[in-house]
């Protein structure tokens, strides 16, 4: 092989990283100024009332969803597809604060990402991984009237994976959750907002990633098994990072979207998706198109005490 092929042969590969760290950072909706972000996905707990305390017991809830983005995007990328998997486990513990329940919520998304998929230039490619595990630690108030609140401290775990590197980070996250829920006539609404804050870079020294306040809200009507209603989520950067190759602009964007879901037995299924309705970045751009699954199963719930006077 000739040297300058074997150069033009470099040169390429040096530009398709460069752009696919672009990418596999735009999937997971994170900042501009940062190649990493472990916040989990923008509207991925809406409509789970984390505002309300859980029943005493253990559940596993998981989500799956796909997302195509296309529009203006970096060059060279003209379409975005992920399939994005987050199981959960929420124990639910005997145990009171302050009146209310203290409650325990883990997660390890996992995450496939497809650029310019079907492309026929070499410009497609394919690739997946684990990224920030999570671990979030509250407490739930029934404050009566159809009011609940909530507040989980905890954070996300440093990842040194190929994605996880891009899509989350080498860097420790605080992550603060409230809570809000409102019950009433079989409707209930509930918001849940999610402040996070990360620190430098393992390897590097550099904090990367701006600090960052997202919202993931709910308007659900309950029916008999069923369930229907209204969904969204709001991000945005509250602080400035260490600025990449990719521009200076803040990230923000809003979506919304629908729900359905039913009930068997005990087992809750959901299906919803959403759509940008506005979306900040100056290099990134373009839209997003989500739809999700979502299934809930009650793993082990403790037996009602017997009523008084019964053997």
């Amino acid at each position: 092989m000739s040297e300058k092929r074997a150069k033009r042969i470099r040169s390429r590969r040096v530009s398709f990283s460069i752009v696919l760290a672009g990418v596999l950072a735009l999937v997971a909706g994170m900042p501009a100024s940062a190649l990493a972000d472990p916040v989990s996905p923008p509207g991925w707990t809406s409509n789970i009332p984390l505002g309300m305390p859980l029943p005493q017991g253990v559940y596993f809830i998981n989500e799956a969803y796909y997302m195509e983005r296309s529009g203006d995007m970096i060059p060279g990328v003209d379409e975005v597809d992920a399939v994005v998997n987050i199981p959960v486990l929420a124990w639910s513990t005997p145990y009171e604060v302050l009146g209310g329940r203290f409650e325990a919520i883990v997660f390890t998304p996992q995450l496939g990402v497809g650029v310019n998929p079907g492309a026929t230039n070499g410009s497609s490619l394919w690739a997946r991984d684990f990224y920030n595990p999570a671990g979030l630690f509250g407490v739930a108030w029934d404050l009566g009237g159809g009011w609940s609140v909530s507040n989980f401290v905890g954070g996300f775990t440093p990842v040194d994976t190929f994605i996880g590197n891009y899509l989350g980070g080498n860097f420790w996250t605080f992550a603060d959750l409230l809570g809000v829920a409102y019950a009433t006539n079989g409707w209930v609404f509930s918001a849940n907002f999610i402040y996070l804050y990360s620190g430098e870079d393992l390897d590097t020294g550099i904090r990367t990633q701006p600090s960052t306040l997202d919202v993931d809200f709910a308007a659900v009507k309950h029916v008999n098994n069923w369930q229907f209603g209204l969904i969204g989520s709001a991000s945005t950067d509250i602080s400035e990072a260490a600025r990449n190759n990719w521009g200076d602009d803040e990230y923000s964007q809003f979506s919304l979207g629908g729900l359905v879901g039913y009930t068997f037995g005990s087992v809750t299924t959901e299906v919803f998706a959403t759509r940008s309705l506005a979306a900040n970045n100056q290099t990134f751009g373009g839209k997003d198109t989500r739809i999700s699954a979502r299934v809930t199963v009650p793993l082990f719930n403790p037996p009602a005490p017997a009523a008084a006077g019964m053997k």
